[in-house]
This record gives structure tokens, sequence and C-alpha cells, in this order.
């Protein structure tokens, strides 16, 4: 499978990568299928947004004059990650966690929607197709380096998510490799 040659549409894939894993963990069955679907859905959520944070967010930010939207898309995160947390300490089979789930869902799709319809469009119109390239790279480049995990009290910044936990040099490194990667070759 190619991947996808811009950000906008490498989001668009992962979007729709973590609407088929909700459905998953939705109709999975209780005897450690649901376990095994959620635990793949919380790692990609915690990659996918990890990865928005560092690359998406700051792009639109900076690039495409949307710091109001990049805002509301971080306080929405914000409120992901810890009912996420929430959902991974009651456990899958907890009387509760379907409705939660169901409640989970909702805010996550409602979240993904106001990035296609608010955020994307903004790269889109605001961003050379060329830095769109480089940041699919840089997206991709992020998700191999998240944590697999939301964590809740995380600072929600690009810089904030790299320094936590024991691997600072690395996330230093991963943050300049990020950035060099943004800013396209050197002349």
């Amino acid at each position: 499978m190619s991947q996808p040659n811009d950000v906008i549409a490498a989001v668009l894939e992962d979007h729709a990568d973590i609407k088929s894993m909700m459905n998953d963990v939705a109709v999975a069955n209780r005897n450690g299928e649901r376990q095994e679907a959620f635990e793949r859905l919380v790692a990609k959520l915690a990659v996918h947004e990890t990865a928005e944070e560092e690359v998406v967010h700051p792009l639109a930010r900076h690039e495409a004059d949307a710091e109001d939207v990049v805002e509301q898309r971080l306080d929405e995160e914000d409120k992901g990650k810890r009912a996420l947390a929430e959902l991974e300490k009651m456990g899958v089979d907890a009387p509760e966690f379907d409705r939660k789930f169901d409640e989970v869902r909702s805010e996550i799709l409602h979240h993904a929607e106001h990035e296609e319809q608010e955020e994307l469009p903004r790269l889109d119109q605001g961003v050379d197709h060329d830095k769109l390239e480089r940041a699919a790279s840089a997206f991709r480049m992020a998700q191999r380096m998240a944590p697999t995990h939301p964590h809740p009290n995380s600072p929600q910044s690009a810089v904030g998510n790299l320094v936590v936990g024991p691997f600072v040099a690395m996330a230093d490194r991963t943050r300049d490799a990020i950035r060099d990667m943004m800013r396209g070759p050197s002349i």
C-alpha cells in the first residue's frame, strides 16, 4: 500500500483506520477479542494524536493562521486522552464500558470531523504543497516515535509530548529530525 503523499491525506487515512478500529471494538465479543481490539485502538489514537500535536497542529498554527482552530482541537484531544485513560482503567469487561465507550466514540468522531472541516482545509489553502508532502514524512516519523498509550496528564504541546518520560535524548533527536524535515532541503 502506498503512503499518502501529503499530510492531509495521511491524517484522513488515519481517521478512516481509527473509525474502523472503533467499529472493531464495538462489535468484538468479551473473550479477549474486545480487549485486543481496544488496545489496538488506544495505541493508534495515542500515536495519531501525538503525530498531530508534533506536526499537523504546529503547521496549521504557524503556516495556515489557524491558532483558534488548533486551540479548540487541543482542548478536544486533552478531553479524549482523559476519557481513554478512564476507559483503560475501567477495563472492557466493566458493566459501564459500553456506555462510556459509545460516549468516547462519539467525541472522537466529532473531533475528527472538526479537523476535517476546519483544520485540514486551512492547511490545504494556506500551506505550500511541497511543505505538505514533507509534513507527511514528518507525521509518519512522529508516529513511529510516539507513545502507544495516552498520557492524560502530559502537556498538550509538541515540545511537551516529546520531553515527557525517560527518553529525553531520543525525543530531542526526533524533534530535531522532524524540524529539519519540515524545513526541507538545505541550500
